[in-house]
């Protein structure tokens, strides 16, 4: 009766740390997932207002353009204030625009390496715990 019992308790200790071992692991899985969620929510956003940011400038750039013209002052566009300072807006906003848009997509690589990296490592924790039974 006490080896009955002993067995049972064996089984019961090894199923609780087995249990604890995949509620730590996918509690971590969740925790990364939700960092990453996070970033690109957070890269997103500063895409969404850079574009925000170019509309206004071409807004402000097509008024000025539509002043000139009633005005029939379109010689030397080109050379005009405020249109160059539009222009140079809007190119550097388009330079920030790139350069979040590439943010965003490293930090997908980096999620997509790690879920491959997650997934070729799970096997090899199972292929373990059969080799002990």
């Amino acid at each position: 009766m006490a080896n009955l019992w002993n067995d049972i308790k064996k089984s019961l200790e090894e199923f609780v740390s087995k249990a604890a071992d995949k509620a730590g692991e996918f509690t971590r899985e969740a925790a990364d997932k939700a960092e990453e969620v996070t970033k690109l929510g957070k890269v997103k956003l500063d895409i969404f207002q850079i574009k925000r940011d170019i509309e206004k400038q071409f807004a402000e750039l097509g008024g000025i353009l539509y002043q000139l013209l009633q005005d029939k002052k379109t010689k030397d566009l080109e050379k005009n204030e405020n249109i160059k300072a539009c222009v140079a807006a809007i190119k550097e906003l388009e330079k920030k625009l790139k350069a979040k848009e590439d943010h965003y997509k490293a930090i997908q690589e980096i999620g997509q390496k790690e879920k491959v990296k997650q997934s070729e490592t799970a096997p090899k924790t199972e292929k373990k715990n059969n080799r002990k039974k």
